[in-house]
């Protein structure tokens, strides 16, 4: 029976290589659509900051209608001077750790899903939104409406 060749690249040796380069590949583009490239031009946190911090939280940033999820794969440190984001290690490619100062934050409003809650936070003068939830979320506008009260800055 005649067997015809397959392509190269379906060889086994090609597995981690083509792997490699997918993965590098989805996570640039889901930084460039979730916003989180855009953000760290303006954002990009130095040093590890210290405050409360959250573990693998769920959250998710970008447009309105089509964020990018990142499901419990997200680090947050809140204290009083702003909030801190960074992803965990293997999807972090792209996406460096971010320190949002809370003079950047337009606002913050708790909302609630069925089953969970939520912070959405609204930036000045930048177009993602980041949403993030449980306590992490609760933390952060906790802190905002501490600090601001009910007068936006």
């Amino acid at each position: 029976m005649y067997q015809s060749p397959s392509p190269e690249f379906l060889e086994p040796q090609w597995f981690f290589p083509l792997f490699a380069l997918l993965w590098v590949t989805i996570t640039g583009l889901l930084a460039i659509l979730g916003g989180w490239a855009t953000l760290a031009t303006y954002f990009r946190a130095g040093d590890a900051v210290e405050g409360e911090r959250f573990r693998f939280v769920s959250g998710s940033m970008g447009a309105r209608f089509l964020p990018v999820h990142y499901g419990s794969c997200l680090f947050v440190t809140v204290n009083e001077t702003g909030f801190r984001l960074s992803i965990f290690f293997p999807f972090r490619l792209w996406s460096p750790p971010l320190f949002i100062p809370w003079n950047a934050v337009a606002s913050v409003e708790l909302k609630r899903f069925p089953f969970f809650r939520y912070a959405v936070i609204h930036l000045r003068d930048q177009w993602p939104r980041i949403s993030v939830r449980g306590s992490a979320g609760q933390r952060i506008e906790q802190a905002y409406a501490r600090i601001f009260g009910s007068n936006v800055p």
